[in-house]
């Protein structure tokens, strides 16, 4: 797949990144590796959040889900009108769960075995939830080409 339209000058293209983590997380759940498919999970739901962000012209920056929700989530009750049909409710779960015990992008450095197959199923399906709520309904209706 080519870039999308929103593609950035330095070359991050969030919502093709979206798509990849996506099925890098399916990938690894299907083979056992729960730590990875949870770690790119968050991935998911952090590109998705920020192609919403970016459709509205906001900053795009860090790997915070609990602040990008929250900036998400401002765009749904003081703005955001390119966007608020794209807006998750309920907003990413797995979001709001802060560290030790949530995602964040940390977790590549941990040992094996931090995240059980119930813990990474969940997270792998809460990141296709978000993704298809934003990102691909995005490229359905042409915001994203």
């Amino acid at each position: 797949m080519s870039n999308s339209n929103f593609r950035q000058p330095n070359g991050d293209d969030y919502p093709l990144a979206s798509e990849k983590h996506l099925k890098d997380a399916q990938v690894l759940l299907e083979a056992d590796r729960h730590d990875g498919a949870g770690y790119h999970a968050g991935y998911v739901i952090e590109c998705a959040l920020k192609t919403l962000l970016q459709a509205e012209r906001e900053p795009t920056r860090g790997h915070d889900l609990s602040a990008l929700s929250r900036r998400v989530a401002d765009l749904a009750t003081g703005g955001g009108p390119r966007t608020a049909r794209y807006i998750p409710n309920p907003p990413p779960a797995i979001a709001y769960a802060m560290p030790p015990d949530g995602w964040h992008e940390t977790m590549r450095y941990h040992a094996p075995g931090d995240l059980d197959r119930a813990q990474a199923q969940e997270w792998v399906q809460e990141a296709e939830r978000i993704y298809r709520h934003i990102v691909q309904q995005m490229w359905l209706d042409g915001v994203i080409r």
